[in-house]
Formats: C-alpha cells, sequence, structure tokens
C-alpha cells in the first residue's frame, strides 16, 4: 500500500509540471479605424502564442500564429471601421503545440477613433467626356490622401493615389461618356496605412456625351527675316482645337531653302520648343541626335531636367526642307486641345532668289483622316526690292494663333498677312 501511495503522488506531481496556463488580464489599446493593439499578461513556461479575433457575431476567426513569448502585445491590422470585435489568447507551452492552455477569456473593442477625421467638402469641376477634376479640402496635419471612384452602383473602385498634401485635386481619368461616377477621398496621417481616416461621403457628377470636332489643325510657318540666302529663325506651329482626332503623323516640307545640317553635330542645341495643352505647358530644348551626313538628322527634345520627350527628322530633300514626326497614341484618338511651336534658331538657310516660298503641310489623324495646306512666305534678295515692294503690299488680315481672322487686340499673340505673301507676327503690349 505503501508503494502504491508513492507512485500516486509522482504520477500528480509530473501533471502539475506540464500544465500549460492562459494569458490574463487581456485589453486593447490605440484603437484606430483599421488597426489596434491587443496587450495580455505573459505566462511562465510558455513557448509561443496564438491569438483568434472575429466581429462579434461573425462566424468563423482570424489568427495570429507563433507570437514570441517574450511579447505581451500584438498590431491587429486590417480591420473593419466602425465594427464590436472579439478576441482571445491562449499559450502554446512546446514546439509543436501538443501541449496548449485553453482560449483565455474574451475581451472587446469597437474600431472608431475621433483623431483621424476626413474632409468634407468635395466638388468636381471641369467635368468632360472622358475625364473629371475631383477637389477637396486639404487637413492641415493630413500626410496624403488617396482617391476611389467607380461607375454609381457597380461596387467596382478605382484608386487614385497617393496625393501629398497640400494638394487638394486630380484628374480622374478614363471615363466613359453619358455616364454617372462617384468619388471619395481618404486621409492619411503618417507614412504608414495604419492612421487613416474612414472614406468621405461620395460626390457625384455625369461625364456628357462626346461630339467631335472635324479635322482641321491649323498650321503657320514663319521666317525671323525674308532675305535670301541668309539663316533665319524658322517657326513651325500647329494648333487644334478640343475634340478633334489627334494628329498621327505630320510632315511639312518647303519648295526652296535648306537645313545647315553640316554645321551641327550630336548633342548640339539648335532650338525650342513650347506645347501649351488647357492644362499645362512644356517648354523643350531641341538638341541633334543622330546626324546622317548633310541631308538628313535626327533632333530630340528634352524638358527642364534633361528628359528626352520626343523627336522627329529633318532633311533637306527635293530642293527644299522636310520635317516629319510621329506622335505616340495616347489611346482615346482625341485630342483636348494644343498649341505646338518649333522653333529653329539660325539653322535654316533663306533660298537663294526672288519670290514666294511655298510651305505644304501634310497631316494625317489617327482616325485616318487627312489635311493638306499651303503656306506662303516671299523672299527678297536685296534691301531695295524689300523697300519698294513693301510701299505696295497691303494688309490682307489679322489671325490668331488657331488660325481665326480677329480684329487687332493687344496682349496677344497676332499673325499679320499681307498681299505679297509675307506674314509678320506681332505682339502689341498695352
Amino acid at each position: 500500500m505503501k508503494i502504491r501511495l508513492t507512485i500516486l503522488f509522482g504520477f500528480i506531481s509530473i501533471i502539475s509540471f506540464s500544465q500549460c496556463f492562459a494569458p490574463s488580464t487581456l485589453f486593447a489599446s490605440n484603437i484606430n479605424y483599421y488597426n489596434a493593439e491587443v496587450n495580455w499578461n505573459s505566462t511562465n513556461g510558455t513557448n509561443h502564442y496564438k491569438i483568434r479575433y472575429k466581429i462579434i457575431g461573425s462566424a468563423s476567426w482570424s489568427y495570429k500564429n507563433n507570437i514570441d513569448s517574450i511579447l505581451n502585445q500584438k498590431l491587429l491590422t486590417n480591420l473593419i471601421p466602425l465594427s464590436d470585435y472579439v478576441w482571445q489568447i491562449r499559450s502554446h507551452c512546446d514546439t509543436i503545440n501538443s501541449n496548449t492552455s485553453n482560449w483565455s477569456v474574451t475581451d472587446t473593442f469597437y474600431t472608431n477613433t475621433p483623431l483621424y477625421p476626413t474632409t468634407s467638402t468635395l466638388s468636381t469641376t471641369n467635368i468632360n467626356y472622358n475625364n473629371a477634376v475631383a477637389n477637396w479640402d486639404t487637413l492641415s496635419n493630413a500626410n496624403r490622401y488617396k482617391i476611389r471612384y467607380q461607375q454609381i452602383g457597380t461596387g467596382s473602385w478605382s484608386n487614385l493615389g497617393p496625393i501629398y498634401n497640400p494638394n487638394s485635386s486630380i484628374t480622374i481619368p478614363l471615363l466613359q461618356q453619358n455616364t454617372t461616377y462617384e468619388w471619395q477621398v481618404m486621409c492619411y496621417y503618417d507614412t504608414t496605412n495604419l492612421l487613416a481616416s474612414l472614406w468621405s461621403i461620395s460626390d457625384t457628377f455625369t461625364t456628357p456625351s462626346f461630339v467631335a470636332a472635324p479635322f482641321n489643325p491649323i498650321v503657320i510657318n514663319t521666317l525671323s527675316n525674308t532675305q535670301c540666302n541668309t539663316s533665319s529663325e524658322l517657326t513651325l506651329i500647329v494648333s487644334q482645337e478640343a475634340n478633334e482626332p489627334d494628329i498621327g503623323t505630320s510632315i511639312i516640307t518647303s519648295d526652296g531653302g535648306n537645313f545647315d545640317i553640316t554645321s551641327i553635330s550630336s548633342g548640339d542645341s539648335v532650338g525650342f520648343a513650347i506645347m501649351t495643352t488647357s492644362t499645362q505647358n512644356i517648354t523643350a530644348t531641341l538638341k541633334a541626335g543622330i546626324v546622317a551626313g548633310q541631308n538628313y538628322a535626327i533632333i530630340n527634345s528634352y524638358d527642364s531636367i534633361g528628359t528626352l520627350i520626343g523627336f522627329f527628322s529633318i532633311e533637306n530633300d527635293n530642293g527644299g526642307i522636310k520635317v516629319s514626326s510621329t506622335s505616340p497614341n495616347d489611346g482615346n484618338n482625341y485630342t483636348s486641345g494644343f498649341i505646338s511651336e518649333i522653333h529653329f534658331i539660325n539653322l535654316f538657310i533663306n533660298p537663294n532668289i526672288d519670290g514666294p516660298l511655298y510651305f505644304y503641310a501634310n497631316i494625317n489623324s489617327e482616325l485616318n483622316d487627312q489635311f493638306n495646306d499651303i503656306d506662303t512666305v516671299q523672299i527678297w534678295c536685296n534691301s531695295t526690292s524689300i523697300s519698294e515692294n513693301s510701299s505696295n503690299k497691303n494688309l490682307i488680315g489679322i489671325y490668331d494663333i488657331f488660325g481665326r481672322e480677329i480684329p487687332e487686340t493687344q496682349n496677344k499673340l497676332l499673325f499679320f498677312k499681307y498681299t505679297d505673301g509675307t506674314i509678320e507676327k506681332r505682339l502689341l503690349l498695352k
């Protein structure tokens, strides 16, 4: 009987030593809309912990596994805002998960915070058939914003961002015509995704139907002087109204004059270009790229920080010049309107004979529309002829940058066209 008691006491002692206890004193802290820290008192003899959590009433749990035994808190992320959560923790007292405690008592928390508000003032402007501008009021302590938008009622959201404070607008692109959209904004209050606001209320807008404009580019060619056999600044201007088909290829030729290609080497500056649209104004430097002999060169266009943004070719061809370019397709086949200016500085040599110099434009759209135009500049070979003929020339009309005839206007670039074929570019300042 004595031996049996000894064995029984020894067995009880072994069981007591191997027991695994669940942590206690559970609580949640640093609760936000999308995350919360859960805390507990650590227990002795634990190898690691396991947490489970869910929205109250949900059938399934989410888990955090293999939490180091030296820890007594864990961040739960990707939570649903404004929701009641319940969570528990248990201890694992060996490495193979065979000796575990029961799940602890439950603790609850609600995903809400007054610390990270969202903006409540939204508006939509510049609405057209394929894009619109979203605007909102900034919040002084916000780090950045994110926009989401959808065709109203579909539940299929697209996102834009990050948009860093203090920026307060962004263009919503690639929209469908005659369609109603809604959009919302979310604010982030640090550089992570943890401290975020709720999505704002929605603002809605409807895109109009698209009405295409006829393919009718305006082409203007000017020379800084009309003295024969001298170098001149040659300016080529092409513009389009909004909703015209995009230009695909453009070829401008002349029946006289030539580019002094032998005077340039790769990397030399040959002029500048200006692109003006409804939303931006880009000035670029033109530099020679590949120079293939005396009659052909590639001209590269660089923005203000030296990034290559485009290129075109120049040639001496059939007794005149040829400027050829191909525009990259932006996917929508229609323009929002622009003015493109190319200025060649002292690279063009005027013809060495009197008479009209003809420029021909052959432009094709991305939709296979074709446009042809002829422009004329009168070349003179001596100052006497210039003086004699200039006194007899009469003004035909005054035109704006789009080629529209208008009355003389101050503070605007104007083109004066005369009966002798010359065109003068003037800027009348008030």
